[in-house]
């Protein structure tokens, strides 16, 4: 069972790889139930601030609240069971099967050296069967698409029960159907399972869609947090972007869409 940290707090974070900084003041949060998608053109510090989140690098200032208390103090393994980061994509070099992968979601909850329970298998058949990939079970990981090689990643993070997902744009190189898919998994884990969802994305349309609250992200800061009538806005996108834009309700649902001029 993992431990319930659920809200995040991120306090005047800074970050540098230079002598000029390249994260810079970021304070915002979000909760458990919430999607909470992160977007902004290229080099604007999105999967830099991902990885300070998840503990793989450290800011210089400021401080980052897991149900306030600072990430600093967890152990690894134990903030392993808190959070975990799912990658944009994934290589692995030998042959594992996708229950392996799978599987592997289970390791900070055991001695290296310690075998899986029952309880573990039935976890990571229910992550397995969560992300659709009951008939995938016995194949090859890297014998699949792109699209069913993201959920294993999905699948690995669901088996690690942790009550916070990190995603790195999940939809990169996915075709419509894919994305799709990815999109509507993580507003149903942060809706129906009440976990805690950061999703970087380029995909404004989608991310309009699906999201509770949009973090707008360029140059190492933060240009504005809100919903997504609130953040795609045409002027201020076009700003952002660098392009000019236009944005329209969808015919259906109503939700802001966002096409070029």
């Amino acid at each position: 069972m993992s431990e319930r940290y659920q809200n995040v707090t991120v306090e005047q974070l800074n970050y540098s790889y230079t002598k000029t900084p390249f994260i810079h003041d970021l304070s915002f949060h979000f909760k458990a139930g919430e999607l909470f998608n992160v977007v902004g053109p290229n080099g604007a510090g999105k999967t830099t601030l991902l990885y300070l989140l998840g503990g793989i690098m450290k800011p210089q200032t400021g401080r980052i609240l897991l149900d306030g208390i600072p990430l600093s103090s967890f152990k690894r393994q134990a903030l392993a069971r808190i959070m975990t980061i799912i990658p944009a994509e994934s290589n692995i070099v030998f042959d594992f099967t996708v229950y392996d992968i799978v599987s592997m979601g289970r390791y900070p909850y055991h001695h290296p050296l310690s075998s899986l329970t029952n309880n573990d298998h039935k976890i990571i058949r229910e992550a397995i069967e969560r992300t659709g990939l009951t008939k995938y079970e016995d194949t090859i990981f890297n014998q699949l698409s792109s699209g069913e090689r993201q959920r294993v990643l999905i699948a690995r993070a669901l088996a690690q029960k942790t009550s916070i997902l990190l995603m790195d744009e999940p939809t990169v190189h996915l075709d419509i159907h894919y994305q799709l898919e990815i999109y509507r998994l993580a507003q149903s884990l942060a809706h129906d399972k009440n976990l805690s969802i950061f999703m970087i994305s380029h995909n404004l349309n989608y991310t309009s869609m699906y999201s509770d609250r949009i973090m707008l992200m360029h140059e190492g800061g933060i240009v504005k947090i809100g919903t997504p009538e609130e953040i795609l806005q045409p002027e201020l996108l076009s700003e952002v972007y660098g392009t000019a834009l236009s944005v329209y309700p969808h015919p259906k649902t109503g939700k802001p869409t966002v096409w070029p001029d």
